[in-house]
């Protein structure tokens, strides 16, 4: 995905959630993803996501690929490269390997870009307790 005139083709897409619908739950899918409308739960794509400026999306996402223009209240976790077009608003925390951010987006969260691609946008770090030394 480079620049707006990549965006996922509605022929090229395996599932199209339209403008005027609201989708909740567990959302898995194979190929490419189009949403238009909202989506609150989880998504997962094996392939590439594409949420157009009317849709919103309130869940942890995992793509190949994401050209973001709507809203998203979530994490994502993208393999590849993230998009962010000027109207573009998201509040949670992004770990990909290339983000590329139009002026005017908004985004509110922790960013993880380049280096080890990692699903788990929230990486804990176990922290050890050691005894006192008492000596």
């Amino acid at each position: 995905m480079l620049g707006k005139d990549s965006k996922i083709k509605s022929e090229d897409a395996e599932t199209i959630i339209g403008s005027g619908v609201k989708v909740e739950g567990s959302f898995n899918a194979f190929g490419n993803v189009i949403v238009k409308g909202q989506l609150i739960g989880s998504l997962e794509t094996q392939s590439d996501l594409s949420l157009r400026d009317t849709g919103v999306i309130e869940a942890d996402i995992k793509a190949k690929n994401a050209f973001i223009a709507g809203e998203i209240k979530g994490n994502l976790g993208i393999e590849e490269k993230i998009e962010l077009a000027s109207t573009a608003k998201v509040f949670g925390d992004i770990n990909c390997r290339v983000l590329t951010i139009e002026e005017g987006a908004i985004l509110n969260g922790r960013c993880k870009v380049g280096g080890e691609f990692s699903n788990n946008s929230r990486e804990k770090k176990k922290l050890k307790e050691e005894p006192a030394d008492l000596d």
